[in-house]
């Protein structure tokens, strides 16, 4: 039974890129989280994939990277992201008066509000790009800097140092 458990883990290393090189697996990971936190909501799994062949990383890690973005995570991380976008822009996002819900499908409701849904969306593109290049650019150092640390202390702790 050991032996089927050490051929799961030695897989499942494998696949998550256990033994790539420190620079090319904090690479795949701060990928991920960039494009996790970018504005592109919707395409973050079809350009991850994509850029993950492009660039020769490990297409699942770039793909948890992704997921920093979630249900939970959403709603903490959008007003922020407006938030920054404002003060940086300058624009005004005015308070939304949500539509009635059999309103909501109504073209005229939509074209009644573009003015508000450009400036927010405007917001949310500016801050939500810069998180996604800070985050993505920190992230690579600190994660390529952990992963040199715990091998080296690993290999130290194997050859019984």
């Amino acid at each position: 039974m050991t032996g089927v458990f050490e051929k799961l883990r030695a897989r499942f290393d494998e696949v998550v890129g256990v033994h790539e090189r420190p620079e090319r697996l904090a690479a795949a990971w701060a990928l991920g989280l960039a494009l996790g936190l970018s504005p592109l909501m919707g395409l973050h799994t079809v350009l991850a994939l994509l850029l993950a062949f492009a660039l020769r990383l490990n297409k699942v890690d770039v793909l948890l990277g992704t997921l920093v973005i979630n249900p939970w995570t959403l709603p903490l991380y959008f007003p922020t992201a407006v938030f920054v976008g404002k003060r940086l822009t300058g624009v005004n996002v005015p308070r939304l008066v949500l539509p009635r819900a059999e309103e909501i499908l109504h073209a005229a409701v939509w074209r009644q509000h573009a003015p508000w849904l450009r400036s927010l969306l405007l917001a949310w593109g500016v801050g939500a790009t810069l998180f996604a290049l800070v985050a993505g650019a920190v992230t690579f150092v600190v994660l390529r800097q952990a992963i040199v640390i715990h091998r080296r202390r690993r290999r130290r702790h194997e050859s019984g140092s």
